[in-house]
């Protein structure tokens, strides 16, 4: 029995043509699915994505706190409205929270449901090409760097802060901002600095602030371009370097330690209605083996993180995410 063939595109199986017929003429024309297809692929491509955020999506993204919830609902929401959004978004945080991860999947998103024109950029490998720009034997100009930043439906600006530009980078940065600002041209940030806009006073001590960085002047106009959306949670970078073990292997192995219900408690409001949102991978300390998890007080709303031990009754609460 011979084999059913296989096709990409079922309309044309893959042919590139397909049989209009409009007023009982008939016709061979492109086929519009393939025309889809490639316009999409040559999106993506165009769209500058890293290979290891390109598997990112808004499914893949794992909630451990409330803030983290609630900024992954924002970007289905933004996802959903666009383009009929009025600002962008600022996703604002430690490390490891999944802000990179929510930009990349509205990115992603938005060119795959609706065939948007879109572009990644980290900060710190801007600054270089934009300096390198200015050299006798850079291989594109300034003009180059700047002009598909300027025109693209939708830029997402990663690590936003991170570099240290000069005062001429400083300038450039602000035209662009401003061009799309004034062209109403939609931006997604991602930062790890505080929002923090006062000063310190003598003898205080606080993080370093995005308004350091970058200036009061350039983040007072991004605060004006986009919603500020805080993110906070564990670090998942350091829960999987932590780990140490094979991913499947402890993943299961952390399955075994189970939560049972009325076994956990809020140390705020004590209640025992306790929403289970995640478990790192299994650790060792002098105790034994043990997973951390995440949990939320269905009553009060608090995020927490409470410690099991594997085959004991004991149960350590670590100080709330958002505390």
């Amino acid at each position: 029995m011979k084999a059913q063939a296989t096709y990409n595109c079922q309309s044309c199986r893959d042919s590139g043509w397909i049989l209009s017929k409009n007023d009982n003429v008939e016709a061979v024309v492109p086929c519009p699915d393939c025309r889809k297809a490639k316009t999409t692929n040559r999106l993506l491509k165009d769209a500058g994505i890293p290979p290891r955020y390109f598997d990112r999506g808004l499914d893949a993204y794992f909630a451990h706190s409330r803030s983290q919830e609630e900024a992954a609902k924002r970007a289905a929401e933004y996802i959903e409205g666009f383009p009929d959004v009025p600002r962008g978004l600022l996703f604002a945080g430690p490390p490891g929270v999944g802000k990179t991860h929510l930009s990349v999947a509205i990115l992603k998103n938005l060119i795959l449901e609706k065939g948007v024109a879109g572009k990644f950029i980290d900060e710190t490998e801007f600054l270089r090409r934009l300096q390198y720009s200015y050299g006798p034997d850079s291989a594109e100009t300034e003009r180059e760097v700047l002009l598909p930043l300027m025109k693209v439906d939708l830029l997402v600006w990663d690590d936003l802060g991170t570099g240290r530009p000069t005062e001429w980078a400083m300038e450039t940065i602000r035209t662009l901002l401003n061009h799309r600002y004034t062209f109403q041209k939609q931006t997604i940030f991602s930062t790890n600095w505080s929002l923090r806009l006062e000063s310190v006073k003598p003898g205080e001590t606080a993080e370093p602030s995005l308004a350091e960085r970058i200036g009061t002047r350039l983040l007072s106009r991004i605060m004006e371009m986009c919603e500020i959306i805080q993110v906070t949670g564990p670090d998942a970078r350091k829960e999987i370097q932590k780990a140490g073990l094979d991913f499947q292997q402890s993943r299961k192995r952390a399955d075994q330690i189970i939560v049972q219900a009325g076994r956990l408690e809020c140390e705020k409001c004590r209640s025992i209605s306790i929403e289970e949102r995640g478990k790192s991978e299994p650790r060792r300390n002098k105790a034994g083996e043990y997973v951390d998890v995440f949990c939320s007080c269905k009553q009060c709303g608090r995020d927490f993180i409470a410690r099991m031990y594997s085959g004991k009754n004991q149960v350590e609460y670590l100080k709330g995410l958002e505390d």
